[in-house]
């Protein structure tokens, strides 16, 4: 009985752990060597010193701001970060890819009165281009946004001056961005593997549930001082 029962714990553990590949977001980038780059989840020591911060403030910073990628130029004047959010619009939306026209312009619109919309490696952004100045100078802030997988992305650039730096269009170009499909072969295989462990499940627990049965039988038997027969 042991065995049996140690049996059907591991069938539901193994159902239990499996996962279908689901649907999620890959993206590439490619700066040029003036940047020192990192990662979520990457070693920020090195871009850290650059930013003369220290690596909590840093990774704080990467959570704060929902920041996947940041890129410092070597003279600290052009930065590159790609943030990602989520909310009831972008998960409706899923992909920007399904806005039709008046609807992709109107979410432009919602964004800055002043944007446009260009198209990069097959996928559509709105670009946001603002000029500030403060105490330091006169700086570019560009927005490329986009919709994918459920998120809203949002590559940004800052350079000092009052246009788009080459080096920030140029970073741009080699951004990709593309939502993963979950493979149907992949599913085929794992809705078979469910059925034949949902099958072997019931089979073990139809034969535990007679062991239970005969073996509360034995013990009335046995407490009546019946014989048991084998």
């Amino acid at each position: 009985m042991k065995y049996r029962i140690l049996t059907v714990i591991i069938v539901l553990l193994t159902i239990l752990n499996m996962t279908v590949s689901a649907l999620g977001y890959e993206y590439s980038i490619t700066p040029s060597d003036n940047f020192t780059f990192a990662k979520q989840g990457d070693d920020l020591t090195q871009i850290a010193k650059k930013l003369n911060m220290t690596t909590d403030d840093l990774n704080k910073y990467f959570s704060d701001n929902k920041l996947i990628y940041l890129a410092v130029s070597d003279d600290v004047k052009s930065q590159i970060k790609i943030s990602v959010t989520e909310d009831e619009f972008s998960k409706k939306v899923n992909d920007i890819s399904l806005l039709d026209d008046n609807a992709l312009n109107n979410f432009a619109k919602s964004l800055s009165s002043d944007s446009s919309i260009v198209t990069n490696n097959d996928r559509k952004f709105v670009l946001v281009n603002d000029t500030h100045k403060d105490s330091g100078g006169i700086y570019t802030v560009t927005q490329y946004i986009t919709i994918c997988d459920g998120k809203t992305f949002y590559f940004i650039g800052y350079n000092d001056g009052k246009d788009i730096s080459k080096e920030i269009t140029s970073v741009f170009k080699t951004f990709t961005l593309n939502q993963q499909q979950s493979d149907s072969a992949d599913n085929n295989v794992f809705s078979i593997v469910i059925i034949i462990g949902i099958v072997v499940f019931s089979v073990i627990a139809i034969i535990m549930v007679i062991g239970i049965i005969r073996l509360k039988i034995k013990d009335y038997k046995e407490s009546k001082g019946e014989k048991i027969e084998n």
